[in-house]
């Protein structure tokens, strides 16, 4: 299992998600003018893709793409030079609402994915975790669903398919723009949200203890706190099924989100976490394959 370390920092990855009040219908415009060769990558902090991106009239930029993310997020400093028109937004917070803004940026591109039109979520990355503190932007699953792509570890490239030439996308569905797995656990079923930007297995505790009350865990650890608030323990649960065979996985459990936040899943699956060579990611048809 990742550090605890890893675990804190990267807090941000599974607790964003829009405010189902503040829902609204975007229209990608979306270009797909090459073929992808391939898009180079850098990992950070062992988990992490970081890749290079332009927004607007600004190249050579850092992009998370973190798929536990439903909207994409800037930060401040590049909405600032590009001195957009910003409106108050809201995102729900795993546990709180807190206060954003929103803005509409010209044009997005990383690799082959180009979106013009786009209106996206603008924060101070800095203030979330050590790992964002020089990143420009979080890209979510608003604009990797656009695609099925696949992150090659061992060519530390990233390789989208073809595009949907537009896209109209209604982020308040909490369906929308989400890739989940269903995991045999114990002969049961658990379904996880696939989250490339969180390095271990993490299960909402009281929610699968409601879902499947049999399902057995073992050797938790005392708690402690994920991004400062959170309360978290490590277990082992044994049956799981990762691949083509049954081991004993190590897991966080923490207490579930409001039932109206993700609702029917029960945890994440962090991608990291499989040690795979290669991942494929394919929203159209909701599956997961990897090597």
């Amino acid at each position: 299992m990742s550090s605890v370390k890893h675990v804190f920092i990267s807090f941000l990855g599974f607790c964003l998600f829009t405010q189902a009040a503040f829902a609204r219908t975007l229209q990608f415009d979306v270009s797909d003018t090459t073929a992808s060769a391939g898009l180079p990558f850098k990992m950070s902090g062992g988990f992490l893709i970081v890749v290079e991106g332009r927004i607007g009239t600004l190249s050579k930029l850092s992009f998370i793409l973190d798929t536990g993310v439903t909207r994409s997020i800037v930060d401040r400093k590049i909405a600032d030079k590009l001195r957009l028109v910003r409106h108050p937004s809201q995102v729900f917070e795993f546990d709180r609402v807190i206060g954003t803004e929103l803005a509409t940026f010209p044009d997005v591109q990383f690799g082959s994915i180009q979106v013009a039109n786009v209106s996206m979520l603008i924060a101070d990355l800095a203030h979330f975790s050590t790992f964002t503190s020089h990143v420009d932007a979080l890209i979510g699953s608003d604009f990797l669903s656009l695609t099925s792509f696949t992150i090659d570890y061992e060519k530390k490239k990233v390789q989208f398919g073809s595009l949907q030439r537009s896209r109209s996308a209604d982020v308040g569905n909490s369906d929308l723009a989400l890739l989940t797995v269903e995991l045999p656990v114990q002969g049961q079923q658990v379904r996880l949200l696939v989250d490339s930007g969180f390095p271990d297995i993490l299960l909402f505790e009281d929610r699968l203890r409601r879902r499947t009350p049999q399902l057995r865990v073992e050797h938790v650890i005392d708690r402690f706190r994920i991004g400062g608030r959170l309360h978290a323990k490590k277990a082992i649960l044994p049956g799981t099924r990762l691949g083509v065979s049954e081991a004993d996985v190590g897991v966080l459990l923490v207490d579930a989100p409001p039932d109206n936040v993700l609702p029917g899943i029960d945890g994440l699956l962090g991608t990291a976490s499989l040690k795979a060579h290669r991942i494929n990611f394919n929203y159209a048809t909701n599956t997961l394959a990897w090597e």
